[in-house]
């Protein structure tokens, strides 16, 4: 603050003036002033204040909508250019990791097994754990009811072709729904190059990843699988360890397996 005593009487106006524009100055203000004296409270100021009643309305804007994409089946060019055209090579992929969507779940690969053009090819979703914690496409006790199964309709052991649509098990025990089209696809070309008669799908996600369709759905009625060049008759069941749990599906299971005997002919 000034001091009345620094501003003497002997000084004239001007230099009275000057000594406090020095001292402001030297206070770090050194912008040009309004001469002229006003309010900021007269009419005219108050007319340059935005009005909070005329303020800009906020205008809420909705985001785009999601789209939704289904994964593409692949075509069958598509398909020729990543799997092997012949069954051994086929298998010599199939048995390596680096290839396949599962390999990251578990490098214990389980493989189909049986002969070619058998006269039926058995799919189930996904390999089991036997009492080791190994894979393997059925425990012995799904196994051997399976085989029960198969000889009821007049098949031997020697003329069916087992496998699983993914080689490994995952840790929840399923598979990804954008996933599907591509298991779809490699089984479609493994069914291609097996050349089975006919195909017992078991279980509901068997079904669901071929018919789009759950167990109790898609077992009502004969399917068909087509694979690119050709289609093969097919039927859906319950999966042994099912019917193990719940020995009460056993006759419908046996349902099932008679529609699979009339396409067969036995």
């Amino acid at each position: 603050m000034i001091s009345t005593q620094t501003i003497s009487s002997s000084h004239s106006p001007e230099e009275i003036i000057h000594s406090l524009q020095h001292w402001w100055e030297m206070a770090g203000v050194d912008q040009h002033y309004n001469e002229q004296p006003s309010t900021l409270l007269s009419e005219k100021a108050i007319e340059h204040i935005p009005s909070l009643s005329k303020a800009v309305p906020i205008v809420e804007t909705q985001p785009p909508p999601a789209i939704e994409t289904q994964p593409k089946p692949l075509s069958p060019a598509m398909v020729e250019e990543i799997y092997p055209q012949s069954y051994r090579g086929f298998l010599e992929w199939l048995a390596n990791p680096v290839n396949l969507v599962e390999g990251k779940w578990s490098r214990d690969i389980c493989l189909p097994t049986g002969p070619m053009s058998p006269e039926i090819m058995v799919i189930s979703a996904l390999p089991e754990r036997n009492d080791s914690g190994e894979h393997q496409l059925f425990n012995d006790l799904n196994q051997k009811l399976l085989s029960k199964m198969l000889a009821a309709i007049g098949c031997k052991s020697t003329q069916t072709y087992l496998a699983s649509i993914a080689v490994t098990k995952p840790v929840d025990g399923t598979i990804e729904k954008d996933l599907w089209p591509q298991f779809k696809a490699r089984m479609n070309h493994h069914i291609q190059l097996v050349e089975p008669k006919q195909i017992i799908l078991l279980g509901d996600l068997a079904a669901k990843m071929f018919f789009g369709q759950d167990l109790l759905t898609a077992r009502q009625k004969k399917q068909n699988i087509n694979h690119f060049s050709s289609k093969t008759d097919a039927i859906v069941t319950f999966h042994p360890r099912i019917l193990i749990e719940r020995p009460q599906f056993k006759a419908e299971a046996w349902k099932d397996l008679q529609m699979l005997t009339r396409i067969s002919g036995s």
